[in-house]
C-alpha cells in the first residue's frame, strides 16, 4: 500500500504534504556530484603543497644493499641544486653555516658521532665533499649514505 506523490513517484507509508500551488516530484536521492568535486580539489591541494612542505626533494640512488631507516638519526640532505638541509624537519643552510648546524645537531648527542647523508644522485661530487667535509670539522666519525633498492629488488644478505 503506497501512496502517489506528485507525477508518479512513490513513497511507503503516508503522504508528504503539498504545498498549496505546487505539484512538483520529491527528489530524495543525494547528489555526490558536489562532493567528489570538492574531495578532488582537496586531493590536487595536497598533492602540491605536501612536497613544498618536506624542505627539499631529492631522489635516493639505488643500491642493492639498502636498509629501511630504523631510528631518529641526524641527517643532511642535499637537493638537486645543491642546497644543504640539515636536521628534522630540514632547515636550509648554507655551505659557510654547514659545520656549525651540525655541531649544533651533535651536541646533544655525545655518543652519537654518525651522520646520514641524503643526496640527490645528481647532485655534484664536490657538493657531497663539501658537506663531508663539514661533518668531519664537526665530529662527525661515520657517515652512512641513505639509499633506496632499485624497483623489483630484495635486500642482499637475507634480510
Amino acid at each position: 500500500m503506497s501512496s502517489t506523490l506528485g507525477k508518479g513517484a512513490s513513497f511507503g507509508g503516508s503522504p508528504i504534504p503539498k504545498l498549496a500551488g505546487m505539484d512538483s516530484d520529491v527528489n530524495a536521492d543525494i547528489n555526490v556530484t558536489p562532493m567528489i568535486d570538492v574531495m578532488l580539489v582537496l586531493l590536487i591541494i595536497f598533492m602540491v603543497i605536501t612536497p613544498a612542505l618536506a624542505g627539499y626533494q631529492w631522489t635516493a640512488p639505488k643500491a642493492l644493499t639498502a636498509a629501511p631507516e630504523k631510528e631518529k638519526r641526524v641527517t643532511l640532505g642535499i637537493d638537486k641544486s645543491g642546497k644543504y638541509f640539515v636536521g628534522e624537519p630540514p632547515k636550509q643552510v648554507n655551505a659557510a653555516g654547514l659545520t656549525e648546524a651540525l655541531k649544533t645537531q651533535f651536541a646533544s648527542r655525545p655518543d652519537d658521532h654518525t651522520l646520514y647523508l641524503k643526496a640527490d644522485k645528481d647532485v655534484a661530487y664536490s657538493i657531497v665533499l663539501t658537506a663531508i667535509d663539514a661533518a668531519r670539522e664537526a665530529g662527525v666519525r661515520r657517515i652512512g649514505a641513505i639509499t633506496e633498492l632499485p624497483k623489483g629488488q630484495r635486500l642482499k644478505g637475507g634480510k
